[in-house]
């Protein structure tokens, strides 16, 4: 069974490479190919047992301008995943498989004693320009967030920070229009097809959104304010980014108010704000957020939540005040290093994260980088680790 793997993805992956080349070939062009190939090597320490990894990670993205006003776009993703946890964790087609989505193009072809092939289209939109017009119809990604970590605007399709290996972020079906009043403003409407998901409560829920965004730029600083519909929900928010002297200031707040306002959903509040900053080589970032549904006593069980599918943006953090401050130095000009931390003070809960990456050559990369999870043991009366997670990844682009 390995080799008839190996097989299947040698195919795929020098088949990719000989489009890739014909495309640059074509004079004049108009249809274009690129990806990257990563191997990333895990090790999940659990204080009472340990997880071993592989993934080989495939993405080829496709565009095609068949003239100026109309524009196609697709991406394929393909992952290869060899170990432990694919093997010991139960549905783990499901947990790997994104729900956002109205259309199934997700495939698993392979799920056998450990080994699961799965590939999927993330990306599958046309593009159309005419004027001050835009139109989006497609799989896309509608990202109308503005913080670097969190993103209570982000109520199209909200993404983990945890999930540092899918840099594009999920997206959805949905139709997006934006018009052009004016040099530094816009109105944008946005719909998605509804698709189902699973609430934390095991209730089934509708995912449908349709909102309205303005954008507009004022004292050197560029405002957003939305409104509409979204996962039940009745939204208003807004955001602002601009310059606080030499550094970044950003921030977004969107309030929620459900359809039929319940315990696992009631009304909300949630805000962020950052600054960014740099200083010669060294660069730092400083996040809040405030969660006005999260839980000011929820302990060690609240760090699942963070990494689940059931994220979004009404949901950021399960606790209702969050923290996060990271780092990075340009050591040298190939290599990068740094070190976030996410605090959550009234729970006792904490996540560290150093990171190194070194760009060996001009299209390879190489990254380590760590992600681990402390918090209170209410049982055994002291703060511990909860998970040690450790990542070697490499990633070839071309």
């Amino acid at each position: 069974m390995m080799k008839f793997v190996k097989i299947l993805f040698s195919c795929l992956f020098f088949g990719f490479i000989q489009s890739n080349i014909l495309a640059q070939e074509e004079k004049p062009k108009t249809f274009f190919v690129n990806g990257y190939l990563k191997e990333m090597i895990s090790a999940n320490d659990l204080g009472d047992s340990a997880l071993m990894d592989n993934l080989i990670h495939n993405r080829l993205n496709f565009k095609w301008y068949p003239n100026d006003n109309f524009r196609f776009y697709g991406a394929l993703r393909t992952r290869l995943f060899i170990g432990q946890t694919s093997k010991y964790l139960e549905n783990f087609e499901d947990f790997i498989d994104y729900d956002t989505y109205y259309f199934d193009l997700n495939w698993t072809p392979i799920n056998e004693n450990g080994v699961v092939l799965n590939t999927m289209i993330d990306r599958l939109y046309m593009e159309w320009i005419i004027e001050n017009l835009t139109v989006k119809l497609g799989r896309q990604r509608i990202n109308w967030g503005i913080n670097t970590i969190w993103n209570p605007n982000d109520i199209f399709n909200a993404y983990s920070y945890f999930d540092f290996d899918y840099e594009e972020r999920p997206g959805i079906d949905a139709l997006r229009t934006e018009y052009y009043t004016g040099t530094n403003s816009s109105i944008e409407v946005a719909i998605s097809l509804p698709s189902k998901t699973i609430n934390p409560d095991s209730t089934a829920m509708n995912i449908f959104s349709s909102a309205l965004m303005y954008k507009t730029n004022k004292w050197g600083y560029d405002f957003q304010f939305m409104g509409g519909y979204s996962r039940e929900n009745w939204v208003l928010g807004a955001g602002w980014a601009g310059n606080l002297g030499s550094a970044s200031l950003k921030g977004e707040f969107t309030y929620f108010y459900p359809k039929e306002e319940t315990e696992a959903d009631p009304k909300a509040f949630v805000g962020s704000i950052s600054l960014d900053h740099s200083i010669g080589k060294l660069f730092y970032n400083i996040s809040y957020l405030f969660n006005e549904s999260g839980y000011k006593n929820l302990g060690a069980e609240g760090l699942i939540q963070l990494n689940s599918r059931a994220l979004t943006a009404k949901n950021l953090s399960p606790y209702k005040h969050s923290g996060f401050v990271q780092t990075s130095y340009q050591a040298h000009p190939l290599i990068n290093a740094g070190f976030g931390m996410m605090l959550f003070p009234q729970n006792k809960a904490m996540f560290l994260s150093p990171f190194a990456t070194w760009n060996v050559f001009q299209d390879f990369d190489l990254d380590f980088i760590v992600q681990a999870f402390y918090a209170e043991d209410t049982s055994r009366d002291k703060f511990r680790s909860y998970s040690t997670s450790y990542f070697l990844r490499g990633k070839w682009s071309f």
